[in-house]
């Protein structure tokens, strides 16, 4: 019997529909990200400056997950526009520092305010306290998954 819907019994389930929402979710922020001329890479380590302050290179890889070595074409990208500054640590001169610069603080904010944005745009079948419950739901889930790794 025809209930007049057109998705198939799988297409009904979380897994489902939380892969395909991820799917979608993955693209809209990539778009997002290239309309700002950042990949995610090079958005997180903004990110990461803004929250961290100046750090050393080899922290700053640790604490956004890229590798020491793949580190170094991000902050090359990054301080060619002159989003962060790189100097040589006044302790270590082995070891170089990176900050973010006004201009890179500037871009943060403004990406910042566009996400919301973009966040109301992707979400707008859902009212504020729907958001809300959404967010806490999978926050439930998510940190349920974290704990089982530990």
């Amino acid at each position: 019997m025809d209930d007049g819907g057109d998705d198939l019994a799988f297409e009904q389930g979380t897994g489902f529909l939380l892969a395909r929402l991820g799917s979608l979710a993955s693209r809209s922020w990539t778009a997002f990200l290239t309309g700002h001329d950042l990949t995610q890479s090079q958005y997180t380590v903004l990110v990461a400056l803004k929250e961290q302050g100046p750090v050393g290179q080899r922290r700053l890889a640790g604490l956004v997950a890229v590798d020491t070595r793949n580190i170094v074409p991000v902050l090359d990208a990054l301080a060619a526009r002159g989003l962060v500054d790189r100097r040589i640590d006044d302790t270590d001169h082995r070891r170089r520092i990176i900050a973010l610069t006004t201009a890179g603080l500037n871009v943060i904010d403004a990406i910042a305010a566009a996400a919301d944005a973009e966040q109301d745009r992707f979400l707008g079948a859902l009212s504020h306290r729907q958001r809300e419950s959404l967010n806490r739901l999978l926050r439930q889930v998510y940190d349920s998954h974290l704990r089982a790794r530990d």
